[in-house]
């Protein structure tokens, strides 16, 4: 099994990427706008030899299960992984809004992954979006109503080269010129092929509504509920998730460990840093 599939849980249809290695899998949860079979970072844990078991969560591609909270999809995530007799993973990851899920799944199932990665994470503590602007904007431009024009829109432009480095310029609060150059060009396809890959659908709502201030206390406890080591990664230039985030991460999660990254922008894994977030990923993940 190693492609993007279907599988039938108790609380409906989850669709699932599986590709196997020669490691025990991660358990891989994308970042908002994205599926299972989006690489937006598991492909720097095929490369360290990892399998991965990526998800699509709630509201995106072919998951079929209703708004449900990242708790309330923690049955899905182990169903999953028993259909594939994975009884034990190498570790949660979470990428960006993925973050939520993969602190659950730490949290509530640790008998499946004994660690957990936080890669430019969001929502921590602090509610996401960052900015006033961002948060009213975002509902309406990636809601389910205008969301699909969206990302039309955003497909004819990065087709061009001009409108690639403009989107991809976005992710960043560096001026674009000064680091978009120094991706190899099978990067920059890489990074076309994830913005033409994206879908909102109804899932990044349902991320917005778990990311607001009113949940800030509860998403405090359970962060507070990790036992497990855990590594969060990040960048100061990150455009798209503050840095604080990761400080917040850092200073609630008991067993954390940050480690900061010099990416240009929030596609972390590509690009001349990837080398350094993949031997920070190698590093946490050796057996001691």
């Amino acid at each position: 099994m190693d492609e993007v599939q279907v599988v039938t849980t108790s609380l409906g249809a989850v669709e699932i990427l599986y590709l196997p290695g020669v490691k025990p899998p991660v358990l891989f949860f994308p970042g908002g706008h994205c599926r299972a079979g989006s690489d937006c970072g598991w492909s720097l844990y095929t490369s360290l030899g990892y399998g991965v078991l990526a998800f699509s969560r709630p509201g995106y591609g072919r998951t079929d299960v209703g708004p449900l909270t990242a708790a309330e999809f923690l049955p899905a995530v182990a169903e999953s992984a028993r259909r594939l007799d994975i009884e034990k993973a190498t570790a949660a990851v979470g990428v960006s809004f993925g973050g939520l899920q993969a602190i659950a799944t730490a949290v509530s199932l640790p008998h499946l992954p004994p660690r957990l990665v936080l890669h430019s994470c969001a929502p921590s503590t602090h509610p996401y979006p960052d900015s006033p602007l961002q948060a009213r904007i975002a509902p309406v431009v990636f809601g389910p109503a205008l969301s699909g024009h969206t990302w039309k829109a955003v497909a004819r432009s990065v087709a061009t080269d001009p409108g690639l480095r403009r989107m991809a310029g976005t992710l960043s609060d560096l001026p674009t010129g000064a680091w978009w150059d120094t991706f190899p060009a099978g990067d920059r396809q890489r990074a076309r092929e994830l913005f033409q890959s994206m879908a909102s659908g109804s899932g990044f709502a349902n991320d917005l509504r778990q990311a607001r201030r009113a949940r800030s206390s509860y998403r405090r406890r359970t962060q507070a509920r990790v036992g497990c080591p855990t590594l969060v990664t990040a960048s100061r230039h990150d455009g798209g998730v503050a840095y604080a985030h990761a400080e917040d991460f850092r200073d609630t999660i008991p067993t954390a460990r940050l480690v900061e990254l010099p990416a240009p922008s929030h596609l972390f894994w590509l690009g001349p840093s990837r080398g350094e977030a993949a031997a920070a990923v190698r590093d946490f993940l050796a057996p001691s």
